[in-house]
């Protein structure tokens, strides 16, 4: 289903990084889902990272636990910052989950926090036409050797959740946002 691909070149994310940044991208199909398709942005990378899948959920607790410890933000405390805007309204600076805002467009969004040992972007990219297809890609600055630790040790679960919740988003049913 899913597969690591490469990041589009119309993609935002391009002037975002930099040379010396990690970057990853991974995409699945959209053929046979008209409705994300034509889905909100804000909808279908909400769609995406509310993908019901428990084990997940228990890494992203332990994932909190301890980086709360050192003063890294979590995602629980982001998640609060949500407004009580509808998905569709949510503009730059507010958040879809705990992730806040950076752009906003017919087909990306830019998605990320700024923290002191990295900051990241996140981009979902929805392309249309004969092949459609939405791409998830992830952009990390790390600013110290605490980035460069924390990413090393969260890239083997990174990859395979980026995975999971696209293969999950084009399998379930899109809830009403």
């Amino acid at each position: 289903m899913s597969q690591s691909d490469t990041l589009p070149a119309e993609s935002r994310l391009n002037a975002y990084r930099s040379k010396g940044d990690f970057l990853d991208c991974y995409s699945v199909s959209l053929r046979s889902r008209p409705d994300l398709l034509e889905a909100d942005m804000r909808v279908l990378a909400n769609h995406i990272l509310n993908s019901d899948i428990s084990w997940m959920r228990g890494l992203l607790t332990v994932r909190d636990r301890l980086t709360g410890l050192v003063g890294m933000k979590t995602t629980d405390k982001l998640a609060l910052e949500q407004s009580g805007l509808p998905l569709e309204e949510r503009q730059v600076g507010d958040r879809v989950e705990f992730f806040k805002i950076y752009s906003v467009s017919e087909n990306e969004i830019v998605l990320g926090e700024d923290d002191w040992h990295q900051d990241f972007r996140l981009s979902v990219l929805r392309t249309t036409g004969r092949s459609p297809r939405v791409f998830a890609s992830t952009c990390c600055k790390r600013h110290n050797l605490a980035g460069y630790a924390y990413l090393a040790l969260i890239l083997p679960f990174h990859k395979l959740i980026a995975r999971s919740v696209l293969d999950k988003a084009v399998t379930s049913r899109l809830a009403s946002a």
